[in-house]
């Protein structure tokens, strides 16, 4: 019981909290027009309530209006209306009928929940859908009059629609500015945290939203589109470039003097702030100037560098010196990247379009974003609902909780003689989510917004009697605070939503005071039967841990193993290929991180595969973010040109093998209890490089092999720490 009240107080600190970063206005302002417009019009033309039901297909748009950038946000926003009015025609015609309903309403509500399986915009499309068919299912219609209504809702839909695709050539690429701003904030924070012992490597949060945002550009957008283009790119190469700067600076605080390491700071704080005036600039739209300002010092820590470098080539400390010559070398390539940067941000914002072709152009957009076809898309979301039909699968299990809850629900309001029972499988189904601590969350949330919102304003309105044409005015304000917070703060949103939907129904000549009672009980109601099936059956992420371990684990090792291959032979490395495992191998670990972050917001209980307990766990993470480090640092310095270094085939076979062992044995698959002997491997390339004590008449290294020595040692220590987390023996 402590544990679990424990997780009851962390749901609630949760649905207090506000997340200023996904408040969206500009949402808000447009769905919040749609709303206003058909209310008008059926109002102006003397079909009010044909004007509400449109409204509700303009509102379901809305909300929906937060999924995709450009054609995938209208394509997202017309699922959602078209999912809705189909229910509600179907709604409309079985819901007086309580078997009928039952079995619709099951059905369609497991429909609803295997969308979650295609993310967010998936489970928004299927929540609109269940909402239409609860909704409509209150009333006993024709199926000429459903199919009116029906029609209505899509109208409001097309509605909304017309307002996303018409406002794009009005805008200054809103949903690229924000992205690549968030990012190259994201950059500069690193250049500063980094070295000071902070995060090993950049948040990859800001970064997701930017294969997303290439791939569905502005289809107006012109050469401002393809600088956004160039500057994703670019973002993606600072990305590795600082990675590798913070590692060289790492090795001359081992290697070198305080003046060396100055000279670094001076360049990584210059950077720093050179990134901050171009996400500034980004954001809104103006021709960055900060790495002018910056540049003098940058310069000189160069130079610094560059004269210290001088000054040891004839000294005996070799590691020092090739921690020099790598920090000056890495500087280089950031301040190529640096000028770059700045001067394709400058085309969006009005500069001369040579610069894009003189620069953006090479700066070519992340591997694996290019748009897919219609067929390829539906073929790809098809596959992915298909291998998620399995109750090994999250959204397969939660789309049968859905279904009997649902089915559940309508049973129970049917036995009620109250007013509004579609608010009790509404609220059921809002409120159950594929995870533990975001349905109690909403279901907070749920019951506490509702009971404000829908009681007071039912109060309120039954005591005024306000006219249409303030009614017009309340639902306009509220539709713009619901959509603006909905991703923000659900209690809020609930308290707007439930109020908006009591102003929707006093143009039918509602409310009566005793409809605040009706709602509040079905809302409790509601909220129960959705923590009640959580609780009956469970989906806890404890479940799904270890395949998410496991597959971040054989995904960088994948990773890793090509990187290290590419180093014994980069003429014939295929460049492209390791971009996409890099990509690859970033969406796993953000995938990783997010699950645990699941995981520790459920009651503490069973440890995850080969007895992982919490500390384990995070540690587990830890070791990944180390190895990622290092493969990054690899593949940023990976040679364009010369020859190959052969001695480190071996090492990369053992560790793509040592993480697929660390992988099975977080699955409990029966693996060996020896890891490859990693270290062993490592000392023989760092001693065939010219780095090892008994080098005798070896070539003398360089700053390269220094590299490859020393990212490597980096990335056998985290290999080996993953394994002794998950009980692999080292090898010897």
């Amino acid at each position: 019981m402590p544990r679990l009240a424990r997780a009851l107080r962390e749901a609630t600190r949760a649905a207090l909290q506000v997340d200023r970063s996904k408040v969206a206005p500009d949402v808000g302002l447009r769905a919040a027009l749609g709303v206003g417009l058909t209310l008008i019009v059926g109002r102006a033309t003397g079909h009010t309530v044909a004007g509400v039901t449109a409204t509700i297909g303009a509102l379901s748009a809305g909300m929906a209006s937060h999924q995709g950038t450009y054609r995938s946000r209208a394509a997202v926003v017309m699922a959602a209306s078209a999912g809705m009015a189909f229910t509600a025609f179907l709604g409309a015609l079985v819901g007086h009928i309580l078997g009928l309903d039952m079995v619709v309403t099951g059905l369609i509500g497991f429909c609803a929940g295997m969308l979650v399986s295609l993310g967010p915009a998936g489970s928004v499309v299927g929540i609109q859908a269940v909402v239409g068919l609860v909704v409509f299912s209150q009333f006993h219609l024709s199926v000429a009059v459903s199919a009116r209504n029906g029609g209505l809702i899509l109208l409001g839909g097309l509605v909304q629609t017309v307002l996303v695709v018409v406002l794009w050539p009005l805008r200054r690429f809103p949903a690229e500015r924000r992205a690549l701003g968030d990012a190259f904030a994201r950059l500069a924070g690193y250049c500063r945290t980094g070295p000071a012992g902070g995060p090993a490597l950049p948040d990859p949060a800001a970064f997701d939203a930017l294969g997303p945002m290439v791939r569905d550009a502005q289809p107006f957008g012109g050469e401002g589109t393809a600088a956004h283009r160039a500057l994703a790119g670019q973002v993606e190469r600072i990305r590795l470039e600082l990675v590798a700067l913070v590692r060289a600076r790492q090795r001359l605080a081992e290697a070198a003097g305080r003046a060396e390491l100055a000279a670094m700071d001076d360049i990584l704080d210059a950077a720093a702030s050179a990134l901050d005036d171009i996400s500034r600039a980004v954001r809104e739209g103006e021709v960055p100037s900060g790495w002018l300002e910056g540049r003098n010092r940058f310069e000189s820590g160069l130079s610094e560098l560059r004269a210290a470098a001088a000054d040891q080539a004839s000294a005996a400390d070799l590691n020092r010196r090739l921690a020099i010559e790598e920090a000056h070398r890495r500087g280089q390539a950031l301040a190529g990247q640096l000028r770059a940067v700045v001067r394709t941000a400058a085309v969006p914002a009005g500069g001369d379009p040579v610069t894009l072709e003189q620069v953006a152009l090479s700066g070519r957009p992340p591997e694996g974003t290019r748009r897919r076809t219609g067929r390829e898309w539906v073929r790809d979301r098809a596959a992915t609902v298909r291998s998620n039909l399995t109750l090994s699968s999250q959204a397969c299990r939660h789309a049968l909780r859905m279904a009997v809850s649902l089915a559940a629900a309508v049973a129970i309001s049917h036995a009620f003689r109250l007013d509004h029972a579609y608010w009790l499988p509404m609220t059921a189904m809002l409120v159950l989510r594929p995870d533990f601590g975001s349905t109690v969350t909403r279901g907070i949330s749920r019951v506490v917004g509702t009971l404000i919102g829908a009681g007071l304003v039912t109060l309120v309105l039954a005591a005024a009697r306000p006219g249409p044409d303030w009614l017009i005015g309340v639902v306009i304000v509220l539709c713009f605070a619901a959509t603006t917070l909905v991703l923000a703060n659900y209690a809020v949103f609930s308290v707007c939503i439930a109020s908006l939907v009591v102003t929707l129904l006093a143009f039918l000549g509602e409310p009566e005071l005793s409809t605040a009672g009706d709602r509040s009980i079905f809302t409790v109601l509601g909220a129960v039967l959705a923590l009640a099936a959580y609780a009956l059956w469970p989906t806890w992420e404890v479940t799904a841990l270890p395949d998410v371990l496991a597959e971040l684990a054989e995904t960088e090792g994948r990773y890793a193993a090509e990187v290290l291959a590419a180093w014994a032979d980069p003429a014939a490395a295929d460049r492209a290929a390791l971009q996409r495992s890099r990509l690859a191998a970033r969406l796993a670990r953000s995938n990783a991180e997010a699950s645990v972050a699941r995981w520790l917001a459920e009651p503490p209980g069973r440890a995850v595969g080969a007895g992982l307990g919490r500390d384990a766990v995070l540690g587990y993470l830890a070791a990944v973010r180390s190895c990622v480090q290092a493969i990054l640092t690899l593949h940023a310095e990976l040679p364009t040109r010369g020859g190959g270094h052969p001695e480190v085939e071996p090492l990369a076979g053992g560790v793509g093998e040592a993480l697929r062992l660390v992988a099975g044995s977080v699955r409990g698959s029966g693996v060996p209890s020896c890891l490859p002997p990693l270290r062993k491997e490592q000392l023989a390339m760092a001693r065939a490089l010219g780095l090892g004590s008994d080098n005798g008449s070896r070539p003398a290294a360089n700053a390269t092999a220094l590299v490859l020595a020393g990212e490597t040692d980096l990335l056998v220590n985290s290999v080996n720490t993953l394994g002794h987390l998950v009980g692999l023996e080292t090898g010897r």
